[in-house]
């Protein structure tokens, strides 16, 4: 059988698992270019993400309830 294969929720779930602010730059690098469908799935999922604009820029991290 193997090991399955990291999808890209697991990716993001792995990276905003510490509850820091992360910058779109880096959530590209890490889970994808297209990293904002991923939020959106895991919003549909359950997860808390917020969101913040600074300047031009956003950045993501898991909300601890």
């Amino acid at each position: 059988m193997g090991i399955p294969k990291k999808t890209k929720l697991d990716f993001l779930s792995d990276v905003l698992s510490d509850y820091n602010w992360h910058w779109n730059e880096e959530l590209a690098i890490k889970v994808g270019w297209r990293f904002g469908a991923t939020i959106k799935e895991a919003r549909d999922k359950g997860y808390l993400i917020e969101t913040n604009r600074v300047g031009l820029q956003h950045r993501y991290r898991l909300f601890k309830a």
